[in-house]
């Protein structure tokens, strides 16, 4: 139970870290807001058995002139198809090992790379592991699970507007890259797949907008670059990742308000709540329910989500107003994800 609550010590000090010493962000709103900008940890969208520890990702991707359209296939030599493949592959799990490596679950930080290619094509119908297939590799690998690269595809695509009073000038060129990457998880207890996913992503490159010349990567590296955010999508698939979030601060009309956003500005959060539990004595019951409101953000960024959803509650028995009720939708997700980390977390 102790490495259960030093993790979540750690993420509480994160928050909190964030909040004290990068100024938090803040922006004015109409003047009567503040907004803080800080991190949270979001749960993935897959979770694994409680058995998981050691992850096994396969590259099974056909190598195949069969991933490309037939378009872009005119004049491409094996030996290109070698090249494209190989930048393909080792920028996709380049991106899904960025996201491992940074999760909170440390033992997903360093799995075992492994490539054995399919032999079956994109044209024709997967081959997915069977269960002994899977055993085995396990068992080979000392693995509890088996995360498959099954197949890619790649489209790219040029695209040309012209000025029109002079059609042979050209206003915009940008090249437009697009793929999927297909993924499975395998269980050695289940004879189909755990988890089956697929992303689709696309990018563009302006080379030329509104008729000025702007630098672009090579097209491989393009390619490089749409593989590896693939990569790093599917990680946050996986596992649970940061995200940026905000909240909305009463800053208010009043001497007091304005007092404690003074405070909050320079980091000093605690004399602002001092500043915002005197407000709850007010007879203005609008003035109360703002102060309750930005009492629970200063409870949410200290990881006390049980506080923070009280003073909201006390915040709507005095007042429903608009910001505060879109904070109580908020929360209640920010309550339930933070359940579902800890419990993928352990």
């Amino acid at each position: 139970m102790e490495s259960i609550k030093l993790k979540v010590i750690d993420i509480r000090a994160r928050s909190f870290f964030l909040f004290s010493l990068i100024s938090l962000a803040f922006h004015g709103c109409a003047g009567i807001y503040s907004v803080v900008e800080f991190e949270v940890l979001e749960p993935a969208t897959v979770s694994f058995p409680d058995h998981v520890s050691q992850l096994l990702v396969i590259n099974r991707a056909p190598f195949t002139m069969d991933v490309f359209k037939e378009e872009d296939r005119e004049g491409m030599e094996r030996e290109h198809l070698v090249i494209v493949d190989t930048l393909i592959s080792n920028n996709t799990l380049r991106g899904l090992q960025s996201v491992l490596k940074e999760s909170p679950i440390e033992r997903f930080h360093h799995p075992i790379w492994f490539s054995e290619r399919r032999g079956d094509t994109t044209a024709l119908e997967d081959m997915i592991l069977t269960k002994p297939e899977v055993i085995a590799l396990c068992e080979k690998y000392t693995a509890d699970v088996v995360i498959s690269f099954e197949s890619y595809t790649l489209d790219l695509a040029e695209h040309y507007d012209y000025y029109s009073d002079s059609p042979s000038m050209v206003l915009n060129h940008y090249y437009e890259i697009s793929n999927e990457v297909k993924w499975n998880i395998h269980l050695p207890i289940n004879p189909m797949p755990f988890d089956t996913y697929s992303t689709i992503d696309t990018i563009y490159f302006s080379s030329v907008l509104d008729g000025e010349v702007i630098p672009i990567p090579s097209m491989i590296g393009m390619i490089a670059e749409l593989f590896y955010n693939s990569g790093t999508k599917y990680g946050r698939y996986l596992v649970p990742v940061w995200y940026q979030t905000s909240r909305t601060l009463y800053k208010g009309k009043g001497d007091s308000l304005k007092l404690a956003s003074k405070y909050t500005d320079r980091g000093e959060w605690e004399d602002a709540f001092d500043i915002w539990n005197d407000l709850t004595e007010s007879p203005d019951s609008i003035m109360v329910s703002k102060a309750y409101h930005n009492m629970a953000i200063f409870y949410e960024l200290e990881d006390n989500l049980d506080s923070a959803s009280y003073m909201l509650d006390r915040a709507l028995m005095y007042d429903s107003l608009a910001v505060v009720g879109n904070y109580r939708e908020e929360l209640d997700i920010r309550v339930l994800n933070q359940n579902e980390v800890r419990n993928q977390v352990d």
